[in-house]
């Protein structure tokens, strides 16, 4: 049995989308501005990161791309 969408259903889904994208990307403008995360160079995903002494390490969930960044001390 073939689902079939009308227009209206399909506008429907386009506006949901485009508002769930729309608060996808306010939430990376904020973090940018913030300063509390980093960006992967290679593919512009956010990376995730742990620290080691003084070193701070970054990976992307995505590429798989690998930094370490020295922490400055206080």
């Amino acid at each position: 049995m073939t689902i079939i969408f009308s227009d209206e259903d399909l506008m429907y889904i386009d506006k949901e989308q485009d508002n769930q994208l729309q608060s996808i990307r306010q939430a990376i403008d904020t973090m940018k501005a913030k300063g509390s995360a980093s960006f992967c160079k290679k593919c512009g995903h956010v990376m995730q990161y742990f620290t080691v002494g003084n070193a701070k390490l970054l990976q992307c969930g995505f590429c798989g791309n690998r930094i370490a960044e020295m922490v400055k001390s206080e």
